[in-house]
């Protein structure tokens, strides 16, 4: 993916208000063709309501939005372009897959013809062939997921909004469905992903943006990012075998940890520099009741801490990059 590239969608200046409370103000966003942007922010910071927006469900009180040039408020042509793949699997669950992809083709403007070559040509491509002409409702979950973006791209839109596409879904079948999502990046389809699975969202996407009272900044691929707020810090977590008395409290905190809010007086977590001072700090825990000590990269998971002051959501236990004292 390259900033070259075309753009895609825009949204330019955009706000957008419920009764007593402005939701967007002054939000701009592009996306590129074939690029995979992560969109990420606590509930109510107003992820759903953009969506909405950019698939002409809503109407901005001001600014601009455009997909492949076009209002999608004012443009079947733009609204056609796009594909929605929501949290909730979104399937007729009497049907096979073959029959809901049929379905959706015509939905989304296929004619009748051409609906059912267009579904058997994404059942190829989305790997669903062992379970094309079963009915949805007896696939596991993860086949679910897999066929929900399948009737989100059978069309061939330009545009793929997905929320929370693997919610639920065992590790195994997640990857399977990454790689999905990333070939068709690759191929030029442009992802829009909302996700709260944050090591998911960083293993994925080019571009990362933080919606944050009612705009989106930072903007950012995770590298860039990570390096921005955490340049020569790391990402240091301390589990004791009890509460701390006071000295060790202060300790701590001198460390730059704190305690993890999620987690109990006993977790302290930090982002601190591997300095000469901090490691001689730390060798003062060798006479404190220290479980467990592990040292990594900062991931998308302490940005968000830092941005938003809470536990990063369904966020997994830390690869180790340390050692235990």
């Amino acid at each position: 993916m390259s900033l070259s590239e075309p753009v895609v969608a825009a949204l330019q200046d955009v706000r957008f208000d419920y009764p007593g409370q402005t939701v967007l103000a002054e939000l701009d966003l592009e996306l590129i063709r074939g690029e995979c942007f992560g969109l990420l922010g606590p509930n109510g910071a107003g992820k759903s309501t953009l969506i909405k927006l950019l698939c002409g469900r809503l109407q901005p009180a001001s600014g601009r939005i455009l997909v492949n040039g076009q209002n999608p408020k004012l443009s079947a042509a733009a609204r056609r372009s796009m594909g929605l793949v929501p949290q909730q699997v979104a399937l007729y669950r009497h049907l096979s897959v073959l029959e809901n992809l049929i379905a959706f083709a015509q939905l989304s403007g296929c004619r009748r013809s051409a609906a059912r070559s267009a579904a058997k040509q994404t059942i190829r491509r989305c790997g669903l062939t062992s379970v094309a002409q079963r009915p949805v409702h007896e696939l596991s979950g993860g086949w679910q997921r897999r066929a929900n973006i399948a009737c989100g791209v059978v069309h061939a839109p330009s545009l793929l909004v997905l929320d929370e596409p693997t919610v639920g879904v065992d590790l195994p079948a997640r990857l399977e469905i990454e790689h999905l999502l990333a070939e068709m990046a690759s191929n030029g389809m442009t992802i829009l992903l909302i996700s709260h699975d944050l090591d998911q969202v960083e293993r994925l996407a080019d571009r990362v943006g933080f919606l944050v009272r009612g705009a989106i900044e930072p903007i950012g691929s995770p590298a860039e990012l990570l390096k921005r707020f955490f340049s020569g810090r790391f990402e240091w977590r301390v589990m004791l075998d009890q509460a701390p008395e006071a000295g060790v409290q202060q300790l701590l905190t001198d460390l730059g940890l704190e305690a993890d809010p999620a987690a109990g007086p006993m977790h302290w977590l930090g982002a601190v520099h591997s300095d000469q001072q901090a490691s001689q700090r730390m060798r003062k825990l060798e006479h404190v009741a220290v479980k467990e000590w592990r040292v990594r990269q900062p991931g998308l998971d302490a940005l968000w801490r830092a941005l938003f002051d809470q536990p990063g959501p369904g966020m997994n236990q830390p690869d180790v990059s340390g050692s235990s004292a």
